[in-house]
């Protein structure tokens, strides 16, 4: 994958984007440890990964209110991604493996049929290299115990 380093106003930038991890969480996946960026707040959670490039063994965790049917969409998106819907005790509940970007309206929604509590967005093909499928136990306990208010 080419980088592109732009030099503007003194400032060093990379293009596209890697994600940010500044609010971090670490979860295992498989058998590998993964770094997730956090988006536990509307503004977060609407933003999502658009525009962003994943390092390896990253990812979003997205983490829902109580009761929400999560809907995810990949407008804007510059990658293809795994995308694992997560109840709030850490079982796998339902798996979109390989959903391509969408770069023009309308794009494919991804929803869960009942509530979740966490979406994992994972690049794609994680899901089949690490033989995570519906009914996998991931271990949840060092994320917060409440969901989020809002």
């Amino acid at each position: 994958m080419s980088r592109r380093l732009l030099w503007l106003a003194g400032v060093l930038l990379v293009w596209p984007p890697l994600v940010a991890l500044a609010a971090e969480q670490q979860l295992t996946l498989g058998n590998q440890v993964f770094r997730f960026s956090v988006a536990a707040d509307p503004e977060t959670r609407r933003q999502g990964l658009m525009g962003q490039v994943l390092a390896p063994q990253t990812g979003m965790l997205f983490d829902f209110p109580a009761g929400t049917r999560p809907a995810i969409w990949m407008h804007n998106m510059q990658i293809s991604l795994d995308l694992l819907f997560v109840d709030a005790s850490g079982r796998i509940q339902h798996v979109f493996a390989e959903v391509p970007p969408c770069q023009q309206t309308p794009c494919s929604i991804y929803q869960a049929s009942e509530p979740m509590r966490y979406v994992l967005e994972v690049p794609a093909g994680t899901a089949q290299a690490l033989g995570l499928k519906p009914g996998d136990q991931l271990d949840v306990s060092q994320l917060p115990p409440s969901a989020p208010a809002q």
